[in-house]
């Protein structure tokens, strides 16, 4: 590397390139199992560096360098020997996707044929080879007491064994590498007497997903929402992620794991967003959901173009609502927020059931503070009033679904700009929601609304009445605008 420098724009205080990939050769020493494979990655990072480093920083060669870059030096983090067992397979797969990605990168510099840039295919049977002896070495070598206390907590070394077993079934790994892996569960194991550690089908190891840093839409009640990657069965697939705010996340984990066991344990159904999986012992927790490309309901019907569909996807809302009801599932949060609209232009339901995150969150979470106080607009008088019932509220769901439409109707969240306190106050009096501005008192479709949403939890129709008379609404939606 013989120019200047230029910011690497994704790290902390966006370092020079040069020193950023000279720092990079003592990382590749921090594992030693992956270091040739990572040395691979860098040398090739080297030699493409003072052809891209002219570019303006929006051409595409530089950005997918710059990509690359961020992402090997989050790779090359400093993790146990356990968790680097672990994530074996996830690594191997990382790497081949930036050496890829530069192998992009020099075709567009027209440097593809150099053999600086073809030689890592060469080697990289040999270098795999490598690492599973050097990982073989070092982790028959090392005593279980090595292995634990190499992490901080026994959460985290739950973790780490619930990452091992869920390496274990990865594919396209050895079989020696599989046995590895099981023998070191074992002893590992064994050792904590955790042989009886639960497992779970959805479980996603925190290494197989990456994120971006920029959270996406309003902040939520108990966490931020981020898009990202979630790499499966040497795939890597389009998700969001839902990461809890770290206060809530210490103090949550039976709540959070009963929820993503109940998420994760419905039949899949086209009107509930599919949940990959998650995690109740990473820090902070998350979980992982399918990628609704049109974004949240609200923002969906702002668009002039779309708000003709207005009656055909609540009905959809509907329809989700009642396959949680038959369920004996409240939904318990119901906003266009966590409304989302997925191909073929269908409602999906989110983050239903996590009534107890939510009440942990408002009590522990400052970044919360203002979600929570605004989500009392959402909600009906026997859900503010907090008498202690057990027993599922449906038809709170309904007053929340006429909020959520009455919420599309405005483009704003309901109440609009009357204080939050104001507006717990009007909801405790039963003051019922005006009607919008772009609606008639004497419509039929606000008599409905209203009707949905009347503060007497008793006079409010069934799910089943709604679906009937919201198929009217639809039905003739359909007809007017195909």
């Amino acid at each position: 590397m013989s120019t200047e420098g230029f910011p690497i724009e994704g790290l902390r205080g966006s370092p020079l390139s040069t020193k950023t990939l000279t720092d990079m050769g003592s990382r590749c020493r921090r594992m030693p199992e992956n270091e040739l494979l990572c040395r691979q990655v860098l040398e090739r990072l080297q030699f493409l560096h003072d052809s891209v480093a002219p570019l303006d920083v929006e051409d595409q060669p530089k950005v997918k360098y710059t990509g690359v870059v961020v992402r090997f030096v989050k790779l090359m983090r400093r993790k146990p020997l356990l968790q680097r067992l672990a994530s074996s397979e996830t690594l191997v797969m990382t790497i081949h996707e930036l050496q890829l990605k530069l192998s992009d990168v020099g075709q567009a510099m027209g440097l593809a044929d150099k053999p600086e840039m073809t030689k890592w295919e060469a080697q990289w049977d040999a270098d795999r080879a490598e690492q599973y002896g050097k990982l073989t070495k070092l982790v028959t070598g090392a005593s279980e007491r090595m292995l634990v206390n190499e992490f901080r907590g026994d959460k985290k070394v739950k973790e780490a064994l619930m990452n091992l077993h869920s390496g274990i079934n990865c594919k396209g790994q050895s079989p020696e590498m599989v046995e590895l892996k099981e023998t070191t569960f074992n002893r590992v194991s064994t050792y904590l007497n955790q042989t009886g550690l639960r497992m779970f089908e959805w479980f996603i190891p925190i290494d197989d997903v990456e994120y971006e840093d920029e959270a996406i839409g309003d902040r939520g009640t108990f966490g931020d929402v981020s898009r990202g990657t979630w790499l499966h069965d040497g795939k890597r697939t389009e998700v969001v992620v839902k990461r809890l705010f770290p206060e809530t996340s210490s103090h949550s984990d039976d709540a959070f794991l009963s929820q993503l066991t109940l998420w994760g344990g419905l039949p899949d159904n086209e009107h509930i967003l599919k949940l990959y999986g998650g995690s109740h012992v990473s820090n902070p927790q998350f979980y992982v959901c399918e990628n609704a490309h049109y974004g949240n309901l609200a923002d969906f019907l702002d668009d002039g173009e779309h708000s003709v569909r207005f009656w055909r996807l609540f009905k959809q809302v509907a329809l989700g609502l009642k396959f949680l009801h038959d369920r004996n599932t409240v939904h318990g949060g119901l906003k266009c927020n966590n409304i989302l609209v997925g191909a073929n232009y269908t409602a999906k339901l989110a983050d239903f059931g996590f009534s107890t995150v939510r009440t942990l969150s408002a009590g522990l979470s400052g970044n919360a503070d203002r979600a929570n106080a605004r989500s009392v607009r959402w909600k009906p008088k026997e859900v503010l009033e907090e008498t202690g019932m057990d027993e599922p509220r449906f038809k709170s769901d309904v007053y929340s679904l006429a909020m959520c439409m009455i919420e599309a109707k405005t483009h704003e969240a309901p109440f609009g700009m009357d204080d939050d306190a104001e507006v717990m106050d009007m909801i405790m009096r039963g003051e019922r929601h005006p009607c919008p501005d772009d609606m008639s008192e004497t419509s039929t479709e606000w008599a409905f609304i209203s009707r949905l949403c009347d503060p007497d939890i008793e006079k409010r129709p069934s799910l089943d009445e709604v679906l009937k008379e919201i198929s009217v609404f639809a039905d003739a939606e359909e007809k007017q605008h195909p």
